[in-house]
């Protein structure tokens, strides 16, 4: 028993390795001789995320090759890292999400040299060591929340008052949202303005600290525009310790915990992506490319506009 008492001393140490084991990877200098694709993906803190990755496991087992994923865990440096090692393994291929495509041009102009294609998934990337880009229409994505919120104030005598709460700086997904809503914006002057642009980073507890804070200033606003579900949360908590209880929010992306806030009311709708779908059609892409046919440089999977109750 005396051996057991302290075992506890010893579970950091043991979880940390089972964390490390999973989200990274080792992978070997030389070769591979087997047909492995790889998934770099930004963070497995996400479920839109993770939805991608059970799909690219899925879909590579599927069409009978190795599915080699990893997480770059929110870090410039590691993914390029991790795209490197990747280049170094010779795998067949390599899907892409990545945090900031301009700092690893280094790392794609490699695996062009190399011949080993990338395809970037939820990301547009324009550069020519990706094979294209498998996406959702995120300026398209910005006119329906715009849509969506004009039409919950379509009796309204002034423009409506709009937060936006973007994404992570520098990323497509994030750019083409807010170039969605612009558009709109500038169609409909008298009708629609955004009067704050907050940065969530597509995360929580940095979106709920920018909401909050520009919430102290006590400036009227009528909705929010938030750039994924995970910025949402931290919206809807902002607002609730505000006592904001009127007020319209448009969310992207549609994971699970999301339909609870839709359905009682707290979030008015969400723009549901395909992560099922962007990964089917990244791998069609690479079969048609390694048959020699001609590929696209993107492609847009289907979206649409999951509303709930009404708010009164």
């Amino acid at each position: 028993m005396k051996r057991l008492r302290h075992y506890w001393l010893w579970l950091p140490i043991v979880w940390a390795m089972i964390i490390l084991l999973i989200t990274s990877i080792q992978l070997p200098e030389q070769k591979t001789t087997e047909k492995e694709v790889a998934f770099v993906f930004v963070s497995d803190k996400h479920e839109h995320a993770n939805k991608l990755l059970e799909a690219f496991v899925r879909t590579a087992n599927q069409k009978g090759f190795t599915p080699i994923p990893t997480t770059s865990e929110d870090s410039r440096v590691l993914e390029k890292e991790k795209l490197d090692s990747l280049i170094d393994r010779g795998v067949e291929a390599i899907f892409l999400t990545t945090l900031d495509d301009t700092f690893i041009q280094p790392s794609l102009e490699r695996a062009e040299r190399e011949g080993i294609p990338v395809i970037a998934i939820d990301r547009m990337i324009d550069h020519s060591g990706v094979l294209t880009s498998v996406v959702s229409d995120n300026i398209d994505i910005g006119r329906m929340a715009a849509e969506q919120i004009a039409a919950k104030y379509s009796n309204l005598n002034r423009p409506i008052r709009v937060v936006e709460v973007r994404g992570t700086a520098k990323v497509r997904s994030t750019i083409d949202r807010g170039l969605g809503i612009r558009e709109y914006e500038k169609q409909h002057p008298s009708e629609f303005k955004i009067i704050a642009s907050l940065t969530g980073n597509y995360d929580t507890f940095q979106a709920e600290i920018e909401m909050s804070r520009w919430l102290e200033e006590d400036i009227p606003f009528d909705a929010v525009f938030s750039h994924n579900d995970d910025n949402t949360f931290g919206v809807v908590r902002a607002l609730d310790t505000y006592g904001y209880t009127d007020k319209t929010i448009v969310s992207v992306d549609g994971v699970s915990d999301i339909y609870p806030l839709i359905h009682n009311g707290k979030v008015n709708a969400t723009v549901v992506q395909s992560p099922n779908e962007m990964m089917e059609v990244g791998f069609q892409a690479l079969e048609q490319y390694l048959n020699g046919k001609k590929i696209a440089k993107h492609y847009y999977s289907s979206s649409y506009l999951y509303e709930g109750v009404a708010k009164d």
